[in-house]
């Protein structure tokens, strides 16, 4: 069973879904070398939960802002195989979600010997030209520094817009599936439902409903998605979720796929469009079945 690239556990770690899968935290590293575009970094930091190091770097890819966890177990240009995970912000959020709500999810995917990474993709720019470019950049970026042969997906929000697209259209490899909490999947919904802009989608397209309608993950037929790996989290009716609405969108997305897709699972929750705690060990846990 080869689980490089995104498990790299012990036989007690498996048992643990990797928690703690390197035993105790190994000794400072030295000064990593810097990477392209490097603005910031902070070294050494112990993940809360497995207690490894990692390397807290924030990078400029051709104008747009990423932020990286790097296990300090993972070298630059290593023949080696290695897994990332994208996480795909929210409306109004950035690339430093990284640092905020996906901090110790990305924590978690440190612990799993895999790099954590998180976009800024233009701010809140869906799926636009900016966005999608910025993602294709960063895989460029990412690739040639590490060999990474497996691609996770985890989207929250309105940021699974890009987390479809990504996958949909194909715009990096190796990915492996999407992990989708309360995520966006029809673009053109939200601009007819969102009468209020609250979420602003109209302005990442000049309110050009064609340029919407040309990027709406919603409107990729079935086909693209043969094989994939999708699950989604979405608040059940009792408490509805009036942000997303998961019917017309991780829903959706799950009832267009499943006759063609690898697997297709749907976990629900009561906290309407807040993220529920137990989703990030429950994407571990995932990614983990997706890694064999």
């Amino acid at each position: 069973m080869d689980r490089r690239g995104f498990l790299t556990l012990s036989t007690a770690g498996a048992a643990t879904l990797g928690f703690g899968a390197f035993g105790a935290p190994a000794a400072f590293a030295a000064t990593a070398p810097k990477l392209p575009g490097e603005v910031s970094r902070l070294s050494n930091v112990l993940t809360q939960k497995g207690r490894n190091l990692y390397d807290n770097v924030e990078v400029d890819i051709g104008g747009d802002r990423a932020r990286l966890f790097i296990p300090q177990s993972i070298s630059m240009k290593s023949a080696a195989s290695v897994g990332a995970v994208w996480f795909y912000h929210a409306a109004s959020s950035s690339h430093n979600a990284l640092n905020g709500g996906f901090k110790y999810p990305g924590e978690l995917v440190v612990d799993q010997n895999t790099i954590a990474i998180c976009i800024n993709a233009g701010g809140t720019q869906y799926t636009n030209s900016i966005a999608t470019t910025a993602q294709k950049n960063a895989w460029t970026y990412l690739n040639s520094l590490y060999t990474v042969r497996r691609n996770f997906l985890r989207a929250t929000s309105f940021g699974g817009s890009l987390g479809c697209y990504t996958y949909g259209k194909k715009l990096i490899p190796y990915i492996r599936g999407l992990y989708m909490v309360n995520g966006l999947y029809d673009n053109e919904w939200l601009y007819a439902y969102d009468t209020k802009n609250q979420a602003r989608v109209g302005d990442a397209y000049g309110n050009d409903l064609t340029l919407i309608k040309g990027t709406n993950p919603a409107r990729i037929s079935a086909t693209p998605w043969t094989n994939s790996r999708v699950k989604v989290l979405v608040s059940d009716s009792a408490h509805p979720d009036d942000v997303v609405v998961p019917s017309k969108n991780g829903l959706a997305l799950i009832a267009k796929i499943a006759p063609v897709a690898a697997d297709t699972q749907v976990m629900y929750h009561t906290l309407g469009h807040e993220t529920p705690g137990f989703a990030h060990t429950d994407m571990i846990k995932t990614f983990s079945q997706w890694s064999v």
